[in-house]
């Protein structure tokens, strides 16, 4: 009875000390010191930084822009890009200077929004040349414009062709009615 208890209370504690240890995921990425770490976003430079965050996507594999992945993923990648953007402007660097060294580091791939330029013209103008298309068929099919074939007009029965067509809905829906 006493093993019992003693495998109870260890398996608990086991389980308790599991529950105590914090999780395993992506690689923390360097410690930031409490001066270059934090969320600045306010002013000339933390517009800026905001723009740069948010046109550049994390290479960690989420697919999030760098400022989405670094409060969001818990990314060991967003951080030091943001460091490398903030100490860059406060160089005094532009925008587009530092989004091209970016490019020129990790390739278009890193561009939240890549130029519209060669291929990737394809996917800006395919969406709205299908959208435009689809629109066109399908006025043409509605209006009757491809040659469709045009609807006889409806005239009045006749007694006979009534009797008829009420003795095959009725044949009609015998048929298909189950058999209880």
């Amino acid at each position: 009875m006493t093993n019992k208890i003693v495998a109870s209370v260890s398996a608990g504690a086991l389980i308790m000390l599991a529950l105590a240890l914090p999780v395993q995921g992506q690689e923390p990425g360097p410690v930031l010191s409490e001066q270059t770490s934090g969320h600045y976003h306010e002013g000339e430079i933390g517009e800026k930084l905001m723009i740069l965050e948010t046109a550049l996507k994390c290479d960690c594999g989420c697919g999030l822009d760098a400022h989405s992945c670094q409060f969001q993923m818990q990314c060991g990648t967003s951080p030091v890009w943001s460091l490398r953007i903030r100490e860059s402007l406060e160089r005094g660097e532009s925008v587009d200077a530092i989004r091209a060294s970016f490019v020129a580091d990790y390739g278009n791939t890193v561009l939240m929004m890549p130029p519209a330029e060669g291929f990737n013209l394809l996917g800006y103008l395919l969406p709205a040349v299908a959208i435009v298309t689809a629109g066109m068929l399908i006025g043409l099919l509605t209006r009757g414009g491809m040659g469709g074939a045009q609807l006889a007009p409806v005239e009045k029965l006749t007694d006979e062709e009534e009797e008829r067509l009420r003795s095959a809905m009725q044949r009609l829906d015998e048929s298909e009615s189950p058999d209880w």
